[in-house]
């Protein structure tokens, strides 16, 4: 068994969390607004584990020898930022409701 050969690439993990709560969220959350606590501290968790994940997936990619094609430094925070700022900003609007 080649140790290198099975740890190259993204754990499929983080992606698949982060599509599983953002599926979630988009299924439950016009049910939980009529609870507007419940639902907003759930999208605000949705939103956090969303985060999380794209922080992994975008900042800090797995081992992956050779690959050139990948966002390097500063572009991935750039891309993250931009990111996070249209979540927070949904967050936003979504909590002023």
């Amino acid at each position: 068994m080649n140790l290198r050969k099975n740890q190259s690439g993204y754990m499929i993990e983080i992606p698949i969390i982060v599509t599983v709560v953002t599926i979630i969220v988009i299924i439950v959350m016009p049910t939980l607004m009529k609870y507007p606590i419940l639902g907003k501290s759930i999208m605000v968790l949705g939103a956090i584990i969303i985060s999380a994940g794209l922080y992994y997936i975008i900042v800090i990619p797995g081992w992956q020898p050779l690959d050139r094609k990948r966002f390097r430094w500063p572009f991935n925070i750039i891309v993250f930022g931009i990111i996070e700022l249209f979540i927070v900003f949904v967050v936003i609007g979504v909590l002023l409701k």
